[in-house]
């Protein structure tokens, strides 16, 4: 091995580990009161060295949600491959979404805590930004090509774009996670699992994927965010 080759690969491994530390810290911390300055103890680097891999504490925290969906992305993947029907693919893509975050408890935060958007506004087009975004787009495109596979099988019948249906999907998927989490379900109304909540809400949403029924008091809304909502 040559010593640029050597250094290139000295170079990844010491971002993964900085990674590594940062999760934890991350973890141990909370997201909002882990500063650069914990990293670098964390990692037992100088600040200084941690600068030369991540410019802030958000690009820092942007690569690591990269780092999860990408592995998460890959579990989906082998999903979405399957010769299941489109109902039981769906089914299983919130299974394997709520596996992920039990097991992955700086994930769960993330997905429960945070306001991703804020991430974006100073960053510009920095390589981690770049990475999420990337990742963020083939997530919802696998789950895409699962409604349009259903679409195509004559399964599911949808008046909406099959984009818009996924986004509706995953943030009632999210809403639950967030509520349940601040528990803000007043608790002498009902004792509920989050696994089961979430499973109900898909087949909820499954159901009327594959209903052909046509609800004439209700219109749906898509494409124009400042578009009135028509009185009833």
């Amino acid at each position: 091995m040559g010593v640029q080759e050597r250094k290139v690969r000295e170079k990844g491994q010491r971002r993964v580990d900085i990674l590594d530390s940062a999760r934890q810290a991350f973890i141990k911390h909370g997201l909002e009161q882990t500063s650069m300055d914990r990293i670098a103890q964390e990692a037992e680097l100088a600040k200084g060295t941690l600068y030369l891999y991540f410019r802030n504490r958000d690009e820092l925290l942007m690569a690591l949600i990269a780092d999860d969906f990408e592995r998460l992305i890959s579990m989906i993947e082998q999903v979405a491959k399957s010769s299941d029907s489109p109902e039981r693919k769906l089914l299983a893509c919130v299974g394997t979404f709520y596996d992920f975050s039990q097991e992955n408890e700086f994930f769960y935060k993330i997905m429960t805590q945070l306001n991703v958007h804020t991430l974006f506004q100073d960053e510009g087009t920095s390589e981690p930004v770049c990475h999420f975004r990337d990742v963020n787009k083939r997530m919802m495109s696998l789950m895409a090509s699962v409604v349009q596979e259903g679409v195509d099988q004559g399964v599911f019948h949808i008046t909406q774009p099959v984009e818009f249906v996924v986004v509706q999907m995953m943030v009632s998927l999210k809403g639950a996670m967030v509520i349940l989490r601040n528990n803000m379900i007043p608790p002498d109304w009902v004792n509920v699992d989050i696994q089961y909540l979430l499973h109900n809400i898909a087949c909820l949403f499954i159901r009327g994927l594959e209903s052909t029924k046509k609800v004439d008091s209700c219109e749906f809304l898509f494409g124009d965010p400042s578009r009135p909502i028509p009185s009833a």
